[in-house]
This record gives structure tokens, C-alpha cells and sequence, in this order.
């Protein structure tokens, strides 16, 4: 069995989120003409060029929640720890009293 290239499954990873997007924008537009909130729905279909307005809304609203859905998916990726040692964190500061001798001019 071939093991698929990294091109190819990062291709596969986003084509996959950014149809996730495109279904809930979907879900949202159905919903928002089930609802009718305001006459929306009523005025979208008493205009004559009546597809073209909810297309433009789905396309729009599809780029939007799949630019969102691909972008928390690659947040929630694992990474390795970043193990470089010691810095950074949340640790109290030592103080610690350093001498310093003065001379007279």
C-alpha cells in the first residue's frame, strides 16, 4: 500500500474542512429562510432575479465559515511540546542583592 505524499493529505485535510464550511453555510442559509427573520426570505423570493441573491449570499457565507472551520482545525492540530528548556513561564523572579563597591573621586 502506497502512503499518500504531505501535499496530498494537507490538499485532502483543507478540501474536507473547507466542505464542512459549505454544509454549515448551507445549514444557516436554510435556516435563515425556514425562520424568514424580518421578511428576509419573502423579499428574497419576490425578487425577479430570485436565485441569484441567495447564491451569492451561500457562496459568501460558504467562504466565511469554511475560511473559520479550516482555520480552528489547523489550531487543534497537535504539535510536539517545545521542550528548549528553561525561559519563559509563569516562575517569580529570584532577587538576589549584588555588591557594589564605590570609590572617591
Amino acid at each position: 500500500m502506497r502512503k499518500r505524499s504531505p501535499v496530498r493529505s494537507a490538499v485532502h485535510f483543507a478540501l474536507r474542512h473547507i466542505a464542512i464550511g459549505f454544509v454549515l453555510a448551507t445549514l444557516l442559509l436554510s435556516a435563515l429562510f425556514w425562520a424568514d427573520p424580518g421578511g428576509f426570505a419573502s423579499l428574497i423570493r419576490r425578487e425577479p432575479s430570485h436565485p441569484w441573491p441567495a447564491l451569492v449570499l451561500w457562496f459568501f457565507l460558504g467562504l466565511t465559515l469554511s475560511s473559520v472551520q479550516l482555520a480552528i482545525a489547523i489550531m487543534q492540530q497537535g504539535s510536539p511540546p517545545d521542550d528548549d528548556g528553561p525561559g519563559g513561564g509563569t516562575r517569580i523572579p529570584v532577587l538576589v542583592p549584588v555588591r557594589v563597591t564605590a570609590t572617591r573621586r
